[in-house]
């Protein structure tokens, strides 16, 4: 009987152990991608400039570190056509992808951001509250 409860113990405490040890391994990186054509008016211009505050002000530690990266692609362009029925879009927007040991498992599409445009402070509050709620897996 004790060995069996030495066994199973034994059992249990490497399970625990080997759990931490792929939690610690897994690298979780949210991307930010703000998707614009070649052509842009001053409207997209503000987004542009509305999306890369609030970011830098909100995720500076994180931007330094990797774990949140910040682009913006000409989706227009032939090497970034690919994104637009990836991610279901015709027009600028912003994309939000959460990458576990570089495998996207979830994206968001941020298409608020032009509800929002004549309004920095809610924009920002949007923006920073969707990446982390994807952070957190929401």
């Amino acid at each position: 009987m004790k060995k069996i409860f030495l066994h199973v113990w034994i059992v249990i405490v490497l399970l625990f152990v080997s759990n931490l040890l792929i939690a610690k391994e897994n690298k979780i990186v949210i991307d930010i991608v703000y998707f614009h054509a070649t052509i842009r008016c001053q409207t997209c211009l503000t987004i542009e400039k509305y999306i890369w505050k609030s970011v830098e002000s909100s995720f500076e530690k994180d931007l330094k570190d990797s774990s949140l990266t910040l682009t913006s692609q000409d989706f227009l362009q032939p090497e970034n056509e690919q994104y637009q029925e990836k991610y279901k879009f015709d027009t600028q927007t912003l994309i939000i992808s959460k990458k576990v040991n570089g495998f996207e498992t979830k994206w968001k599409n941020l298409d608020m951001i032009w509800d929002y445009v004549n309004d920095f402070k809610k924009f920002k509050k949007y923006i920073i509250k969707e990446i982390k709620n994807l952070r957190r897996g929401k």
